[in-house]
């Protein structure tokens, strides 16, 4: 089958660095793009690494048809769970444990699968960085989380002490962000594919009729995999690689101008 944006059913976007400009924001032009599509019946998907509550503003803003949050380990479509992959709470102790104990880790932040989002050391719920994670609780993780886990997000201060840990958890999968020093772990099974997988599944559209939009290496998968795949101008070689086209930066509307040239006026 010959794939052009006139099959596509379902839009799934990446949100930071992808769809969200450098500002953390969606540009007003981006927003009146995407509620035109969901108006002309195509379907709306966010794919972060973020929890779901961090995603709030952005869910609100577009209210998307199905948001993949943590990386992969969380499906939701409308009130109904599609898909979930969490970390063992004692496996997720030991692996905070051994976190708390290096001196080459900085903050933690994990996601647990009630919804409670955990930060070892204080932060200013004003500031930019932390704006979206204000309902952040303070925990020092010695005394480990009563549940299982969707995600952990390390700072590591030298990177090789990531890979040391992650060496220790087979079952533990971890990829780090780009331009940070920044590591998650989670489940080897979460990747944002096998989430997007269960959810076109239950949504009832072909994987052919989807057009997926990245930047990062977590992005991958869904480009590969996806019926389109665009990487957006400032993605990583790595993500440009494997896409069908490439668009605009996120700065720069990129993805809504593809969607209006592609897909829309098509």
């Amino acid at each position: 089958m010959t794939v052009t944006g006139k099959n596509i059913k379902m839009i799934i976007t990446d949100l930071d660095g992808t769809l969200l400009r450098a500002d953390k924001t969606i540009s007003e032009y981006t927003k009146k793009v995407l509620l035109h599509c969901r108006k002309l019946g195509i379907k709306i998907a966010f794919a972060t690494a973020r929890t779901e509550n961090s995603s709030k503003r952005f869910v609100s803003a577009i209210l998307p048809d199905a948001i993949i949050s943590n990386g992969g380990a969380l499906a939701r479509c409308g009130d109904a769970t599609v898909y979930s992959c969490a970390i063992t709470q004692e496996t997720a102790n030991c692996l905070l444990r051994d976190c708390v104990e290096s001196p080459d880790v900085g903050y933690i932040t994990v996601e647990t699968v009630k919804g409670d989002y955990f930060v070892n050391h204080p932060f200013d719920p004003n500031s930019f960085v932390w704006r979206d994670y204000r309902h952040g609780k303070h925990n020092d993780f010695l005394q480990g989380v009563g549940c299982d886990v969707y995600k952990l997000a390390v700072e590591f201060y030298d990177t090789k002490s990531a890979y040391q840990i992650a060496a220790n958890y087979p079952d533990i999968g971890m990829i780090g962000y780009t331009g940070e020093n920044w590591f998650s772990f989670h489940h080897k099974d979460v990747t944002k594919w096998n989430a997007i997988n269960h959810l076109i599944e239950y949504m009832g559209i072909s994987v052919n009729e989807v057009a997926a939009f990245g930047d990062d290496y977590n992005d991958i998968d869904m480009l590969q995999k996806c019926g389109i795949g665009v990487a957006v101008a400032n993605a990583i070689d790595e993500v440009k690689s494997v896409a069908n086209y490439i668009c605009g930066t996120n700065d720069n509307d990129g993805i809504a101008k593809w969607i209006e040239q592609y897909i829309i006026q098509n």
